[in-house]
Parts: structure tokens; C-alpha cells; sequence
């Protein structure tokens, strides 16, 4: 059931696929699929969790960022591709869902890539405390999804500012 989902939202989107759809992909009734899941976004945030749906990420897949401005860039390049948006709305919904997905989330993708901007502020506003780091962070980060999960464009001007803001 995870391999269908994972194959028909590569083919389909997250707007198109339904239970239905993977039921079917699968070879299974729809009460097969709602006995272990409750949303589609459920069955995608476990398909992520378990590995099943492999997320691309440039914050990690190249060279590393070198400053907060590049990272904050790159992150928000990666937002403004549509399948990304369509996949953090998905993850958003299931972690709102359910806590042990929202923890498997928070560690897999969002931790590292969270740790990474801490670091980078920290190594560019020295006088910055950890917390204070750990907070800009949360801003920024939150920011740009929040832009995402209500459906409001990200142009340079506001990962300007948000720069600006996290470098202090």
C-alpha cells in the first residue's frame, strides 16, 4: 500500500491521489486502507518516515550551505517547486494527525535541516546565544512554511529580509 501510494503520487500529484486510487494500485479494498490509515496525508507521512517516499534535499544533497543567506535561499528554492508544496502541505496534515508521525517528521527531515541553519547563524552572529540561534531559526523556517501552507508566494525580498533577520 505505501509502494502504491509513493508510485501514484509521482505520477498523479497529492491533489489527485485519493484512498480509492491506492486501494486499487494496491489490490486491496478502501476499508483495507482506512483500518490502518486515516487520511491520505497519513499514508504519506508514514510512506516518508518509512523511507518509502524518498524526499530530494538540496540542503543536504550537495554541498553543504556556507552561510545563512544560501541556506535560507536554497530552502526556499526547494519550496517553490510544486511538488514539494503539495508534499509539505501532505506532512504538515499528517503530523497534525498523529504525534508519533509528527516526532518520526520532525526527526528524519526537519531536525537535521534545523540544526544546519543553527549552526550557520551561530557562525555568523558569534555574539548570538544558542537559544537565540535556535529561535531565529524557528522564525525563518516557520516563516517560509508558513508561506507554503497558506498558499502565499516566496520572492527574494523576503528571503532577503528573513536574512537580514537571522543574521541579525
Amino acid at each position: 500500500m505505501l509502494d502504491a501510494t509513493a508510485a501514484l503520487l509521482g505520477e498523479i500529484g497529492y491533489d489527485g491521489l485519493s484512498i480509492g486510487a491506492i486501494a486499487l494500485r494496491a489490490g486491496v479494498g478502501r476499508q483495507t486502507i482506512y483500518r490502518w490509515w486515516d487520511s491520505k496525508s497519513a499514508i504519506i507521512g508514514e510512506a516518508v518516515v518509512d523511507g518509502v517516499i524518498a524526499l530530494a534535499d538540496p540542503l543536504f544533497d550537495s554541498e553543504p550551505p556556507a552561510t545563512p543567506a544560501e541556506w535560507l535561499a536554497r530552502f526556499a528554492g526547494t519550496l517553490a517547486q510544486p511538488q514539494t508544496v503539495q508534499m509539505i502541505r501532505a506532512l504538515a496534515a499528517a503530523a497534525a494527525e498523529d504525534d508519533a508521525d509528527s516526532e518520526a517528521l520532525y526527526a528524519r527531515l526537519t531536525a537535521p535541516a534545523h540544526a544546519q541553519l543553527v549552526a550557520l547563524i551561530l557562525a555568523s552572529a558569534p555574539s548570538a546565544s544558542a537559544h537565540e540561534a535556535e529561535v531565529r531559526a524557528d522564525a525563518a523556517t516557520g516563516a517560509l512554511l508558513y508561506r507554503v501552507l497558506t498558499r502565499r508566494s516566496i520572492d527574494e525580498a523576503t528571503v532577503a529580509e528573513l536574512t537580514r533577520l537571522v543574521t541579525g
